[in-house]
């Protein structure tokens, strides 16, 4: 075998592979539907490139023509890196999280990929069978999506709850995925015509239009029917207008959709609308929706962010500082919320963000003129097909257009577009044919690969892989076996110095801070140690990303917990909240943490008896708490919080004052959670009267409570009230055991004066 055709070989299983790549989950890595498709993509793309750097060296035909296509793509990625470069920090630009797994070095890989699918595939019959690799795997991602639906999760659980999110993890890009391949298949069988496969073709695209309604994802459900309804369209009134049968037919589809749409919305209230997820989902879009509001006060934030740098934007990755810097208090709701975005959920804002005018622009650009010049070529040379692939094309274009208005991208969506931009690509004008034609070039490309190929293998893949895999071990050691074991193997995956350290540290500060206070660790010493370690990694948290709000949030709460060991840390808890403020400061989940601090560090000169110092703090700290309330004052917890503040700080009348706004308000407080968080605190500032109004509350709540029935009768005793104290008492006696004989105890030292 010579070696052109083992170039050939290694290229055409890169290029099978490649498709299946959405199949691939792996519990072993941190983010186990995402880090392992991006690795062995990355991986396989390597190995192409190598492969295909060689065959163009020896074959002429195969140098690819320098395209319209991989043109713009190529300045898209300089623009992005230039503007990476004048941001924060290139090099989280370039190698992205783990939870991504984007980044420039992704862009490198998909632009790679393009290169060599414009390359290497000449004739419409290699294409065919890409779509076709594509499709198949699609259809077996429908499949294991279908077994989700029909609750047989041996294979894979959905991790979306009763939205498919099949092998992708992600019931969003799930459809975007599927949309893709249910016009590759529409593509197949109008030029396969083949009778047997066509039924196959036809039964995987509605199975997949099956999965894309079953994700819920509203974005990709409205981008396929409204795609679907225009190629029915298509098909209606051009391709066979003349045939009757099938005009005719697709008119009556294309009404009895209307119909029905129409007729869904106008029973959008109807149980059977209701009962049924897609349909209620679909019918329930509105810019009050929570989901909704979120995304257009994300958007404005953005818009915001742009204004800014209107130009080249803020670089890859780096959505956080605009999110942060304009974070609309609207989207704290409750202590779930989510409230760290890292993309706008918008294609246009998202490349807005990243490149700036200059990067939406050419990234429209690599969308719309291969489709321009497809259809031109059409035009100019009439076939009997008609305009039939141009219009695939266009409908592909459009559905994920559409979809990507409320999501983003990710490693799925991204081969199949490729794909689609890599086919238009052979439509597109060539320039520089002289270079591209040349051997020289490609010989030093090849010969620098050969050189950086297995560095660039370890640094980009199996260095970052292999500190991935070693976190999820160290997380479960963490959970399950010695902590001393956990923290040395957290220090072995930082010692590692990847790009993911950010990520590895925040749960590095977490398992040392749930550490702290635990009766089991009774090295002290050891602890406070290992205090100092983590104090030092957030240092250099810090120092790599110093526009990041998130991480002097979560110093400042590491700081917080662990101050029994340096009480200096309190200081420097406030400095880092008032530079949070600088980036964020509209965050009231900043303005709860400096309260916090200043809560401890008035308590450290109360010990002191520095009043003057240890009011003032404590009045800072009922301040910062109101900030948070004047910034979003429809949240329970900011106002749980000012309660437990003002128990603590002996401010408990004015407690009163708070609750009677939140019934004024409608927000109920009288929850589980949120009584005994407030009860709590009032037995710690014996302020007996609240712990009394608290739990009569949570005895309503929870009758069968026995603990909330004992702080009850201990409210009435310490308030003086003993008959009415004996008579819970006697309530708690019921509960049996224990809790007679405590009770019976509790009795006896009320009427022998222990509570007078």
């Amino acid at each position: 075998m010579n070696m052109e055709r083992i170039l050939k070989y290694i290229i055409w299983i890169g290029l099978i592979a490649i498709p299946f790549t959405p199949l691939i989950i792996d519990g072993s890595y941190f983010f186990p539907f995402i880090v392992p498709k991006t690795l062995i993509f990355k991986i396989i793309i390597e190995v192409m490139l190598l492969a295909f750097l060689g065959l163009a060296v020896i074959k002429k035909e195969y140098r690819p023509k320098i395209n319209l296509v991989l043109i713009i793509s190529f300045l898209y990625i300089i623009v992005v890196s230039i503007s990476s470069f004048l941001a924060d920090s290139f090099y989280f630009s370039f190698w992205s999280n783990n939870e991504r797994s984007e980044g420039i070095i992704l862009l490198l890989h998909l632009f790679a990929y393009l290169f060599i699918l414009s390359g290497f595939l000449r004739q419409l019959k290699d294409w065919l069978f890409l779509f076709e690799t594509s499709f198949f795997s699609s259809l077996l991602v429908s499949l294991i999506g279908l077994g989700q639906y029909l609750g047989y999760n041996w294979i894979v659980a959905s991790s979306g709850g009763s939205r498919i999110t099949a092998t992708i993890g992600n019931a969003g890009y799930v459809a975007g995925y599927l949309v893709f391949n249910i016009f590759f298949g529409i593509l197949l069988i109008f030029l396969r015509k083949n009778k047997y496969l066509n039924y196959y073709y036809i039964i995987g695209i509605f199975l997949q239009i099956f999965i894309v309604f079953n994700t819920l994802t509203r974005g990709g459900i409205i981008s396929l029917a409204f795609s679907l309804m225009v190629f029915i369209g298509y098909l209606v009134f051009f391709r066979y207008r003349s045939n009757k049968l099938i005009r005719n037919s697709g008119i009556i589809v294309l009404l009895l959709a209307i119909i029905f749409t129409g007729f869904v919305f106008l029973n959008k209230k109807s149980d059977w609308v209701y009962n049924n997820n897609a349909l209620r989902r679909l019918t329930n879009i509105s810019i009050s929706d929570t989901t909704a509001e979120n995304r257009l006060v994300t958007w404005k934030g953005a818009y915001n962010g742009f204004k800014e740098k209107p130009l080249l934007g803020y670089g890859y990755e780096n959505f956080y500082q605009v999110f942060d810097k304009n974070f609309n208090p609207v989207i704290y709701r409750k202590a779930g919320s989510v409230v760290w975005f890292d993309r706008a959920h918008n294609m246009i804002f998202d490349r807005l963000i990243t490149g700036g005018l200059i990067g939406l622009l050419l990234y429209l650009s690599l969308l719309l003129l291969p489709l321009i010049l497809l259809w031109k070529y059409f035009h100019k040379n009439k076939t009997s097909s008609g305009y039939f692939i141009p219009v695939i094309f266009t409908l592909i274009i459009m559905a994920y257009f559409i979809q990507n208005m409320f999501i983003f991208e990710a490693l799925v969506t991204y081969i199949p577009l490729f794909i689609v931009l890599a086919f238009m690509s052979q439509f597109c004008l060539s320039y520089f044919d002289d270079f591209s034609k040349s051997k020289k070039p490609y010989l030093i490309y090849l010969t620098l690969g050969i050189i950086l190929f297995l560095p660039i293998i370890f640094s980009f893949n199996i260095i970052p892989a292999s500190a991935n895999r070693e976190f999820i071990k160290t997380l479960i050691e963490a959970k399950q076996g010695d902590y001393k074991i956990a923290y040395s193997q957290f220090i072995n995956v930082l010692d590692r110095e990847t790009s993911n350290n950010q990520e590895y540290r925040q749960h590095f500060g977490e398992f040392v801070t749930g550490l702290v206070g635990n009766p089991q660790i009774t090295d002290e010493g050891w602890l406070n140690q290992a205090a100092i370690k983590v104090e030092q990694e957030f240092d250099k948290q810090i120092e790599e990303k110093p526009l990041n709000t998130r991480n002097y949030l979560m110093f400042m709460r590491f700081l917080n917990k662990t101050y029994q060991f340096n009480v200096e840390r309190l200081n420097k808890a406030l400095e880092l909240g008032y530079k949070a403020l600088e980036l964020s400061p509209t965050r009231p989940q900043i303005y709860y943490e400096i309260a916090y601090t200043q809560i401890y560090l008035g308590k450290y000169y109360q010990s002191l008896g520095q009043t003057e110092k240890t009011i003032q703090l404590f009045n800072r700290s009922v301040g910062n708490m109101q900030k948070a309330i004047d910034l979003q004052d429809k949240v329970i917890e900011s106002y749980t919080n000012m309660a437990m503040v003002l128990f603590t700080v002996g401010r408990g009348e004015e407690v009163q004052s708070y609750l009677d706004k939140m019934d004024e308000m409608g927000i109920d407080y009288r929850r589980v959670e949120a009584l005994e968080r407030m009860a709590n605190s009032a037995i710690r500032s014996e302020n007996y009267e609240f712990t009394l109004k608290f739990y009569e509350e949570l005895t309503i709540l929870v009758p069968n409570n026995p603990e909330y029935w004992i702080s009850l009768a201990l409210s009435y005793a310490n308030l003086g009230e003993k008959e009415k104290a004996i008579e819970i008492a006697g309530k708690v006696k019921e509960f049996g055991g224990n809790y007679a004989e405590q009770s019976e105890l509790f009795i006896q030292d009320i009427l022998d004066g222990k509570y007078d």
